[in-house]
Formats: C-alpha cells, sequence, structure tokens
C-alpha cells in the first residue's frame, strides 16, 4: 500500500494576521505548513524544510520578494511559487511573473477558495511537468535502448549479408571447380595416352622398326590428341577466367567499366554447375553495346539471387523451368526484365518479397535475406527501382530500371 505523504508548503509574510489566517486555512485542506516573516528566514527554511511550494508576499524587510523569487528559482527551477500582492503592487507583479512566478493573488485575500484553487491549480500544473519529465526519460531511455538494438540489428544484418555472399561465393567455387574438373580431366586423360603413344613409338624408332604407317597413324594420333587438349585446356581457361573475374566482383564494391552482355554471359557461365544437370533453360536478350562504368559485383549478386530464388522457389515442383532475361535501353535508364514461368506468389508473398529475413523456406536453409539484399542493391548501389508482379501459377515477373550513367551522390 503506498502511503502518500502530506504535500509540503511554505509561507513567507510580515503580516503576522495573513500569515495565521493561511496556514489555518491550508492545514484544514491537510497541507503540511511552515511559515516566516521575512524573506531572510524564508529562504533559510526553503533550504531545510524543502517545501513542494511557495507562497511569497512582495513587500517585506529584510529582503522583498522580487529577491526570494529569484534566489529560490536559483535554487529549484521547477518549484511553483505563488505571489501574494497588494493591490498597489501590480508593476512588481508582472515583473515577478516574468521571473518565473506561477500565479498571484491579490491581499487582503477575501475568498480563501480562491487561495486554495490557486494552490491546487499549481500542484497539478507541478505533477503534469513532473509526469512529462519522467515521459521524457523513459522515452530516452527508450530511445537509447532502441538505438543500441538498431545498431546491433544492423551489425547483424550487415553480417548476415556478408555470410550470404559468403556462402554464394562458396557455392560458386565449388560449382566451377567441379565445372572445371571435366575439362581437366579430358585434357589430363588425352596427354596421359599421348605420353604412352610416344614412349611406345620412340620404342620402335630406336629399334629401327619404323614403318611408315606407323608413323603416319602416331602423326595423326598426336593432332587428334593435341586438339582434344587444346579444346578442353581453352575450356577450363575460359571457365577460369570468368570465376575469376565474378569471383572478384562478388566478394568487393568496387566500380569498374565493363559491357553489360560479356558479363551476364560471364555470370550465367560461373552459374551453370546450378542448374546444368536439370532441364532449367535461361534465354538473356541484352542488346550487344551497352557499356557500364557501374558496380558488376552489383549486377553479379542481383543475377546470383534473382536466379537462385527461381531455382529454389519458383521451379519447386516443376520440371522445365524457363527463365528470360530481357534488357534495354530506355532514356537514359537501362531496363531490366527478369521473367520465369514458375509457380508464382500468393498475394501475402508478393508484399513481403522484398523484407528481410522474409522466407517460405524456414528451416530448410533460406535465410530471407536474398531479394532484400537485391532490393539495397538497385536502390541504394545502383540509385534505380524495382518491381514486382507475379500471381499463382503464372509465374514472376522483377522489372528493375537504373540510369546508364551512374553517378555519385
Amino acid at each position: 500500500m503506498t502511503v502518500h505523504m502530506p504535500k509540503k508548503i511554505l509561507v513567507i509574510d510580515d503580516e503576522v494576521y495573513i500569515r495565521d489566517s493561511v496556514i489555518g486555512f491550508l492545514e484544514d485542506f491537510g497541507f503540511q505548513v511552515a511559515d516566516a516573516e521575512n524573506g531572510k528566514i524564508g529562504l533559510e527554511l526553503f533550504e531545510t524544510q524543502n517545501p513542494d511550494l511557495v507562497l511569497c508576499d512582495l513587500r517585506m524587510p529584510e529582503m522583498d520578494g522580487l529577491e526570494v523569487l529569484a534566489r529560490v528559482r536559483l535554487k529549484n527551477p521547477k518549484i511553483p511559487i505563488i505571489i501574494v500582492s497588494g493591490a498597489g503592487n501590480i508593476s512588481d507583479t508582472v515583473e515577478a511573473l516574468r521571473l518565473g512566478a506561477w500565479d498571484y493573488i491579490i491581499k487582503p485575500i477575501q475568498d480563501m477558495n480562491v487561495l486554495y484553487h490557486a494552490v491546487n491549480k499549481a500542484f497539478e500544473r507541478a505533477d503534469l511537468i513532473l509526469a512529462k519529465h519522467r515521459y521524457e526519460e523513459d522515452l530516452e531511455t527508450a530511445n537509447r535502448e532502441l538505438r543500441l538494438s538498431l545498431e546491433t540489428l544492423e551489425r547483424t544484418r550487415d553480417q548476415l549479408v556478408q555470410s550470404e555472399k559468403m556462402a554464394a561465393l562458396g557455392e560458386l567455387v565449388a560449382g566451377v571447380a567441379h565445372e572445371i574438373n571435366t575439362p581437366v580431366g579430358v585434357g589430363v586423360t588425352a596427354a596421359s595416352f599421348l605420353d604412352a603413344k610416344t614412349t611406345e613409338f620412340k620404342k620402335i624408332y630406336a629399334a629401327g622398326e619404323l614403318k611408315r604407317s606407323e608413323f603416319e597413324n602416331y602423326l595423326q594420333t598426336v593432332e587428334e590428341v593435341s586438339n582434344s587438349i587444346l579444346i578442353n585446356m581453352e575450356r577450363a581457361a575460359e571457365l577460369i577466367s570468368s570465376f575469376k573475374q565474378v569471383a572478384v566482383d562478388q566478394s568487393s564494391e568496387s566500380r569498374r567499366q565493363f559491357n553489360l552482355k560479356e558479363y551476364i554471359n560471364e555470370i550465367l557461365l560461373s552459374l551453370r554447375p546450378r542448374y546444368k544437370k536439370t532441364e532449367h533453360t535461361i534465354e538473356i536478350d541484352c542488346e550487344p553495346d551497352i557499356e557500364l562504368n557501374s558496380f558488376p559485383g552489383a549486377f553479379s549478386q542481383i543475377l546470383n539471387n534473382l536466379i537462385m530464388n527461381s531455382l529454389i522457389h519458383g521451379f519447386q515442383g516443376i520440371q522445365k523451368g524457363h527463365i528470360t532475361v530481357t534488357i534495354s535501353r530506355q532514356g537514359k535508364d537501362i531496363l531490366f526484365v527478369y521473367q520465369d514461368n514458375g509457380r508464382g506468389m500468393n498475394k501475402e508473398e508478393k508484399e513481403k518479397v522484398f523484407d528481410p529475413f522474409y522466407t517460405t523456406m524456414r528451416g530448410k536453409g533460406g535465410t530471407g535475406l536474398g531479394m532484400s539484399i537485391v532490393f539495397n542493391l538497385i536502390t541504394q548501389t545502383l540509385k534505380g527501382s524495382i518491381e514486382c508482379e507475379s500471381s499463382p501459377g503464372r509465374g514472376v515477373v522483377f522489372t528493375l530500371k537504373f540510369p546508364e550513367h551512374w553517378e555519385n551522390g
């Protein structure tokens, strides 16, 4: 049970009959009252009694009410002070209000209800100010906690985004490594076969038993095997070159000049291991002369996330998925339209598709950051926009638009 202590009022007035009448009236209403006959004693009591409200006359010996007001306000700017003033002291009363007095009462006090009303109004106002102050403190505390939470969330988000990028890069490395194994394996097998044939040929030649037909057969074998090695090594070199550039771009945020169509083909080459064993197809229709001085890493991640979104989500339960990417100029902008014929999205999925951490694969490895990353890359890095159109059973269409000539700021 909360015990409410009575409010304490300090009455400072040099006229004893006024003090006595005011004290008696206030005590009848449950207030605790201390009194002083001049401003000097009043200030001493103020420091020792710590009152909740001060009633102060203006015309007093030792120290007048204006000086008392100034000193009290200096010690406690929030305490309510009510001036008790004679009818002839209006100019002083106005000055007192200017200095911070809360209210004034003209004496002699004809109706004590005026005093009661002024005191109650002052305490109500003080309570409101205190409540406001506490609310502001609570709000500031909540804001600090919110700022800390946001900073923590941003750090966590950045870590998750980096993890998502590294995971994608890891899958890219694994896929390309597997893809490179095929031409390298063929090349090694062909080189081993050629080495064995050369050793056999040298033995026949050293024994002086070499026939013209054997020599011609050997030359034909060398030509065929060498051609096979060259084709497969060129294929491996192409894969390594594409992977190297895409991997560097995907792990950095640097800006450089590049041909958009050629770069997209490099991205698709590095992504091919992800879908080559399926019946899904990807078709690119891009104007060949679009040269950008922009952020290739952003394009790599955008296209990677869009394609993986289709392969993992859009083509779930679909055997032959088809992706079309159409890129063209539209005035000073590049129009990038990505479309698949997958299962599409319902209204809720469509509305939340760009929300961070939203995924329909919760618990199955989905982080829900892929399309959020795409949105941020388009709107922040490339200074563009992205829109999504989709309905169940009708696939998705992502329409991206961004300036052809990227400008800082």
